[in-house]
């Protein structure tokens, strides 16, 4: 369904904006989660719990974190960026042809390999590795400090701690050379530190699955993820109202995410609603075996890492 049903009447705020469900308090409660990850012989491990069918109505949302239907209209500083993502390039890359001819893509969807195959495809292809001395950093597999994963004070349940297959930020001595001191005073808990690489103020997160991998799993990995890089930089915004200053302006807390496999990929934005809520909304979906939505879909990628490399970190 593309929206709700006539007889559904939904909460909205004082914005406007349509309410979340409250988590269902008949469904089975889950145990409280501290996981950092997929430690052998575990219980309970990080990934088992982003699999829970529960998990995104009681734990996400017991933290505030959110997926908003599609059929919601983005607020209007979510949708100017959005836009920045969809804007036409001028750079090169493949034409429709040669994507149709592309042999090692069309065997992720004929072999239905398994998620290693996926991302070593898509790696450089689409999702560009940084030079070294660049202002941004990528990280692989590593897991997300806990600090920075929204945690309510209310509930015991908790967010299984975001491990992206890929994220992207910044070089904390490449992207901010003159702050080293300002940086080190702060804090890893409020300098922008996303891991222990030193990727800072994160704003891309992807995830991948093999063909036959569960894509609404990934999506639950995507609304952790994304709503920690938004959770990084708002700690940043709050350090900033305390300046009262009319030169401090806040920096813009957006995220984006991609859970994908060989043959799909969903685009997520995400971004801090309230004091307590984060929304995440998808952009749109890509069908990668079709050669127009797979070159639509690395120009979405690819203006996503411009605009934070660009626009953003001038604002940071």
């Amino acid at each position: 369904m593309d929206g709700p049903s006539q007889s559904t009447k939904r909460r909205l705020d004082t914005n406007g904006y349509a309410v979340p469900p409250t988590p269902n308090s008949f469904a089975p409660s889950i145990a409280p989660s501290d996981d950092t990850g997929a430690t052998p012989g575990s219980s309970r491990s990080s990934r088992a719990l982003v699999e829970d069918p529960y998990y995104r109505d009681q734990n996400l949302a017991a933290n505030g974190i959110y997926m908003r239907g599609r059929y919601e209209p983005f607020p209007e500083h979510i949708a100017n960026v959005v836009d920045y993502a969809r804007k036409k390039r001028d750079s090169p890359g493949p034409s429709p042809d040669e994507v149709w001819q592309d042999m090692d893509l069309t065997a992720l969807e004929m072999k239905g390999l398994d998620e290693p195959e996926v991302e070593d495809y898509f790696r450089d292809r689409v999702f560009p590795k940084p030079k070294q001395g660049d202002s941004l950093q990528r990280s692989d597999r590593q897991p997300m400090s806990r600090h920075a994963v929204p945690s309510s004070a209310k509930t015991k349940l908790r967010v299984s701690n975001p491990i992206p297959d890929m994220l992207y930020g910044y070089s904390r001595h490449h992207a901010f050379p003159d702050q080293q001191t300002q940086l080190i005073s702060m804090g890893n808990g409020m300098n922008g530190t996303a891991n222990t690489q030193g990727l800072m103020y994160p704003f891309f997160v992807i995830e991948f699955k093999g063909n036959g991998g569960d894509l609404w799993v990934a999506t639950n990995q995507c609304l952790g993820g994304s709503a920690s890089c938004v959770n990084i930089a708002e700690r940043l915004n709050d350090q900033l109202r305390k300046c009262k200053s009319s030169k401090v302006k806040p920096v813009d807390s957006t995220a984006f995410s991609i859970a994908m496999n060989g043959t799909e990929a969903r685009l997520y934005v995400s971004w801090k609603h309230n004091e307590l809520d984060y929304y995440m909304q998808k952009v749109r979906s890509f069908l990668l075996q079709d050669p127009e939505h797979y070159i639509e879909f690395r120009k979405h990628v690819k203006n996503i890492i411009d605009w934070g490399r660009d626009k953003r970190l001038t604002e940071i």
